[in-house]
């Protein structure tokens, strides 16, 4: 996890451009193009999803609480290592084993 371009999401504000949701096996992955405050953008692909709830969106939608929490020194791990979460709207959480953000 590069923590450079995650403290460029994390805790922000993102408008989401693309959602895409990929089913695999017995394993979800979660994809999203989105674009930040100061117009940088991002791709995030989410791994090993689990709990994924989503409510009311069209696209683009905006989150305005956009965060990622690392549950790992808790003692999680596998699909619940990693907790994403809309904390203003709840528009959208999940838990995920890994993700990867690129520019």
């Amino acid at each position: 996890m590069d923590k450079n371009l995650l403290s460029q999401i994390d805790g922000k504000s993102i408008t989401v451009q693309d959602f895409l949701i990929e089913h695999e096996e017995e394993t979800l992955t979660v994809k999203i193009t989105c674009i930040t405050e100061n117009q940088n953008s991002y791709f995030i692909i989410f791994e090993n999803v689990s709990k994924l709830k989503l409510s009311e969106i069209s696209y683009p939608f905006q989150i305005c609480g956009f965060e990622i929490l690392d549950y790992s020194s808790h003692g999680y791990q596998k699909d619940n290592r990693f907790f994403v979460n809309d904390y203003e709207d709840g528009t959208l959480s999940f838990y995920c084993e890994n993700f990867e953000i690129l520019i």
